[in-house]
């Protein structure tokens, strides 16, 4: 053996001699982490999990937060079944009712503490809710007040508590946030099974670049998404909801007084034939107050053309404010013009009179209590969009949120539906599909 070399073995042998503890703890590690790689990897992903990258399209802040975001983040006094039945949140040991429903008092659970650390005390809970008093015995408790008799309490009492700065209670705590021009840009939650990482974006077409960009892995959009039908690597699938908001075109009863013309309206407007997303009243087929037994004004000119006749008018506006509308409209307008033979001024405004319109094709809101209050009752100027003043339903309306039997409410509600779409101050029309596609991983 060439003596250089025996005097590098030599010397190699010295010094595994000299630290044999340290290789062969190495060697021990490695056989380890040879065998057991699949759980040393299912270790390390649970202490940290992949980020799973979201888009939204809107305009968002901490007061408007989807309800999907907020949920996570923190929780409410409250929350709802699949049904929209109320019952306390995590956050409630104890929920006292007094005999006459006019006073709640709730007992907050003392264990419970904000993502930051601090304990939550029964003066976190700071709703400003018109027509409700709070006050706070103690420290785990908190009385809430109506002045009058109010069933739907509960529902009001749902909406997640999230501080400032966003600190919740939920199950995923906000690690940071980005705000641009008073909007929402960035915002990432963490809980121990996963990480969400929600962009938002402006427009739909941000949207879109977006995920072809790789910048987000998952979008949800409510046009058909033709253009990512064929995308390689992901996968797309529709959504109809029926319990968040509806599509239908509200009009002025002022000005459209007649509930004939309103019904010809009606039965001139072309619906989907798809029964999985068909609205035919402001409540959700979900809910339990709901009343499929209603007139649905299915499309039908001949009968529109007969309610036309003693009713006829000239031409009227038909105005929106969502660009996703363009193509309803558009239809809709079509059918008008050729079944009843009426000028449609059909026309995008970001700045509608609410007091000097014909017809607006706009989005409703669907409540999880059935109260529909606020969009229907005489009183209510700022919200009852259609201007409808109509005693029956006012009376109904009183007496839903003055009820707090489930079954004398149902029957409320179920005669109320009747009646708004027997009077026809809205034509209601669709649920709004979502697409989402998210790239396969």
């Amino acid at each position: 053996m060439p003596i250089k070399l025996r005097f590098k073995l030599e010397l190699i042998f010295l010094y595994l001699k000299r630290h044999w503890i340290l290789f062969s703890t190495l060697t021990i590690l490695v056989s380890v982490s040879i065998i057991f790689r699949q759980q040393l990897f299912n270790f390390y992903t649970k202490l940290n999990p992949p980020i799973q990258k979201i888009g939204l399209e809107g305009l968002y802040s901490l007061n408007n937060l989807p309800e999907e975001i907020a949920q996570k983040i923190s929780y409410g006094l409250t929350q709802s079944d699949d049904s929209g039945h109320f019952s306390t949140s995590p956050l409630v040991k104890n929920l006292d009712i007094n005999p006459e429903h006019n006073q709640y008092t709730f007992e907050i659970d003392p264990q419970l503490s904000w993502h930051r650390g601090k304990k939550l005390t029964a003066k976190d809970i700071n709703y400003q809710i018109p027509g409700l008093e709070f006050s706070y015995p103690d420290y785990t408790h908190v009385v809430v007040k109506s002045n009058t008799t109010f069933s739907p309490i509960l529902s009001t009492l749902s909406k997640s508590l999230i501080k400032k700065n966003f600190d919740g209670l939920g199950t995923h705590v906000v690690k940071r946030y980005r705000y641009s021009e008073g909007n929402l840009k960035t915002l990432l939650l963490k809980s121990t099974d996963n990480s969400i990482l929600y962009r938002f974006y402006q427009h739909e077409n941000d949207l879109i670049n977006a995920f072809k960009t790789g910048e987000v892995d998952q979008i949800t959009l409510t046009n058909d998404p033709q253009e990512l039908a064929n995308w390689p690597n992901t996968n797309l699938s529709k959504d109809v909801r029926t319990d968040e908001r509806y599509i239908a075109l509200f009009i002025n009863t002022k000005k459209l007084a007649s509930k004939s013309l309103r019904q010809a309206l009606a039965y001139a407007t072309p619906k989907t034939n798809d029964l999985n997303d068909r609205a035919i009243s402001p409540i959700s087929p979900s809910s339990w107050a709901y009343n499929p037994e209603v007139k649905a004004y299915n499309y039908d000119p001949a009968r529109a053309k007969e309610l036309f006749k003693n009713n006829e008018i000239e031409s009227l506006s038909l105005v929106y404010n969502d660009q996703r509308l363009v193509s309803l409209a558009d239809e809709i307008k079509k059918a008008w013009q050729e079944i009843l033979n009426i000028n449609v001024d059909a026309h995008i405004d970001t700045q509608i009179d609410l007091q000097n319109y014909d017809i607006i094709l706009a989005y409703g809101s669907i409540p999880t209590d059935p109260d529909q209050y606020v969009f229907w009752h005489s009183t209510q100027q700022k919200t009852n969009l259609t201007h409808l003043d109509h005693p029956p339903i006012d009376k109904l309306l009183e007496e839903g949120r003055q009820s707090f039997d489930v079954q004398e409410r149902k029957k409320i509600y179920q005669e109320f539906q009747k009646i708004l779409l027997e009077e026809c101050p809205a034509i209601f029309l669709k649920y709004p599909t979502y697409y989402t596609i998210s790239r396969k991983t």
